[in-house]
């Protein structure tokens, strides 16, 4: 199966199932955001942490294996989704006044996608309505000189 269809058959089993992202993210001890990108084939779980999910969204063998399966990340960014977008948007907006505000803080360097972690959590807003709060976390790596 192709990483498309891996992608397509456990969301389909977890949505049948009726089982939430946090629900599988309690289910193997990780962050939800983890674990959503590992469903998604961008991350990937242990042997065991995929055993928990595949019995849990009873998948078969072949689809339970591929969350253990090293990533190949190279189907992003996807410009016509409008969340992705957005956040597209966001670093086209404030992405050099981030940089200028980080290198003033920190010095000349960059902000680890490796060691990283990402959360998202509602909040709710001054007037009542429902807000999405996206925290990156990422440590600071220093250009060096030579």
């Amino acid at each position: 199966m192709s990483k498309d269809e891996i992608r397509k058959a456990i969301k389909e089993k977890r949505q049948k199932k009726n089982v939430t992202i946090a629900e599988v993210a309690k289910v193997v001890g990780k962050n939800p955001t983890f674990v959503a990108a590992a469903l998604n084939g961008n991350h990937k779980f242990t042997l065991d942490e995929a055993k928990k999910v595949g019995a849990m969204l009873e998948l078969d063998a072949e689809t339970t294996a591929a969350l253990s399966k090293f990533p190949v990340r190279t189907d992003f960014p996807n410009a016509t989704d409008p969340f992705k977008y957005r956040l597209l948007e966001i670093i086209g907006v404030y992405g050099d006044s981030m940089r200028d505000q980080a290198n003033e803080m920190f010095g000349d360097g960059i902000m680890s996608a490796i060691d990283f972690t990402l959360d998202m959590e509602k909040v709710t807003g001054s007037q009542g309505e429902a807000r999405c709060k996206i925290t990156l976390n990422g440590k600071w790596l220093e250009y060096k000189t030579f």
